[in-house]
């Protein structure tokens, strides 16, 4: 009952490969332009931060703070 047999398997296998091909269709669906495209990675910024000792937490630098 609860050996493996080859039927047992091939059902699993089936499953198996049913849920993958589901999530790679739920993925198109929920991105319809297809695949992430590289601008919108470039588009990701990191800001540098520093300690502001009067409220004590970090805070984001001003581009004039860089500079000088």
């Amino acid at each position: 009952m609860f050996g493996f047999s080859l039927a047992k398997l091939l059902v699993l296998a089936l499953i198996i490969g049913a849920v993958i091909v589901g999530f790679r269709l739920f993925g198109r669906l929920s991105n319809p332009s297809g695949r992430v495209s590289d601008e919108n990675a470039s588009e990701t910024r990191a800001f540098d931060t520093e300690y502001d000792p009067e409220t004590e937490t970090y805070v984001v630098r001003d581009d004039e703070t860089k500079r000088g």
